[in-house]
């Protein structure tokens, strides 16, 4: 009897919803779940063959786009070869996607299906589809570290995508066999809708790092889909401003895959290349968060306590968003983010070209083998890295904060 009552009370719920909704609404609810239920009689109907298994496939944001898709792949990676094949994955993804070479790149790992109306079925739609187990939301936390590290890339380009890439560097003035960086930050540009203004930065500040790197004998391209400024003629031919002149949905992907190191900042864009295992060196990163692999580099933005007159230590800015995850869990940790800011009891410092530098360096000297450091800066990361708290969302995170500024920010380990 008890049993009986518990699984009343939530189709009363169901049903006082359901009284409440508009006609309109409560129509295409009916239309939506009367297609999940002919889908799923028909996945049910050759169950006994082959188990079908519907996949969300992010298709808008491309940070989601990338890593969401691109995990569930490395997981295929790391499943028992016998147990993945008994399991026919169909992906569903809307149309247009926010980078069609990316849906293109995918779609030869996995069978796609672009239909909007199929997501609105299989997204939040039929709830028979869920409930059965037959659709399999692709969700990425962000600490997915063992999957990135015990994984190879997956995608890769044909012989005809490879010389479109050579084709789009000799347009852009790189010589054959040389290298290049893309360095990014999310700017003023980013849709309105997203209102985390906190993460914008100034693609200015990330000059003096392009700069070296054409000094080293390489070239510095800035990305972006949509940007708010052009960056300001430098009389370098070797700093070429991708974003403003050449950008196309093959050129974000291409790029990103084949450069010798990703220099970004807190925006989806870093998802791209880490899907290709490119080394990310990332600036400006705010909340507490990190990118995936052994290897990676990052520095954080600052956040200026008005009320105390101080910069916050780096154990209250890990622990700066971690409220959401004891208190409301509906709040992303972004929203919370905003809603912290948004009284003015804070300010984001953004990092000055000289840290940007700084990081660029490191991980440029990392790469090539000639970085050296010291028992004094092993500890400094062991005491960083201790300041995590094991129920942390990001506790183990393998991703190095930048030598040099944990150097001079030292005193905010207290």
């Amino acid at each position: 009897m008890i049993k009986l009552k518990l699984s009343i009370v939530p189709i009363k719920i169901v049903l006082l919803r359901l009284r409440k909704m508009p006609v309109k609404k409560l129509l295409n609810l009916f239309y939506i779940n009367f297609f999940g239920l002919l889908i799923t009689f028909v996945i049910l109907l050759v169950k006994p063959f082959k188990r079908i298994v519907l996949v969300q496939i992010r298709y808008t944001a491309i940070g989601q786009q990338a890593t969401n898709t691109g995990l569930f792949l490395r997981r295929l990676q790391l499943e028992n070869r016998e147990n993945k094949n008994k399991i026919f994955y169909i992906g569903i993804a809307g149309k247009p996607a926010d980078n069609n070479q990316l849906i293109k790149m995918f779609q030869r790992k996995l069978f796609i299906i672009q239909n909007n109306f199929l997501t609105k079925i299989c997204g939040n739609g039929a709830f028979i589809i869920r409930w059965l187990g037959i659709f399999k939301n692709l969700e990425f936390n962000n600490n997915e570290y063992y999957e990135f590290n015990n994984t190879v890339p997956d995608l890769q380009f044909t012989s005809e995508e490879e010389e479109c890439g050579k084709k789009l560097l000799r347009d852009m003035g790189i010589k054959d066999n040389s290298w290049f960086v893309c360095f990014h930050c999310r700017d003023s540009a980013y849709p309105k809708s997203y209102e985390e203004d906190w993460r914008n930065s100034d693609i200015n500040y990330y000059l003096d790092a392009a700069e070296y790197i054409t000094s080293c004998g390489g070239y510095a391209i800035r990305m972006g889909h949509m940007v708010a400024k052009k960056i300001p003629e430098l009389n370098n031919p070797r700093i070429i401003d991708y974003a403003s002149k050449y950008r196309t949905d093959f050129g974000d992907i291409y790029l990103s895959a084949k450069c010798k190191f990703f220099l970004g900042s807190t925006a989806g864009l870093i998802g791209v290349p880490a899907i290709f295992n490119v080394p990310i060196a990332s600036a400006n990163f705010i909340p507490f968060i990190t990118t995936w692999r052994n290897g990676d580099l990052f520095i954080p933005k600052k956040i200026w306590s008005v009320e105390e007159n101080r910069f916050l230590t780096f154990k209250e800015f890990i622990n700066f968003a971690k409220d959401v995850r004891e208190g409301d869990t509906r709040l992303g940790v972004d929203i919370y983010t905003t809603k912290k800011l948004a009284d003015g009891k804070f300010r984001v410092i953004e990092n000055t070209p000289q840290e940007i530098l700084e990081l660029t360096i490191e991980m440029n000297e990392r790469i090539n083998g000639t970085f050296t450091i010291s028992e004094e800066d092993e500890e400094l990361q062991k005491q960083f890295h201790a300041l995590i708290p094991p129920d942390h969302d990001y506790y183990g995170t393998p991703v190095r904060i930048g030598t040099k500024f944990l150097r001079d920010n030292r005193n905010l380990l207290s």
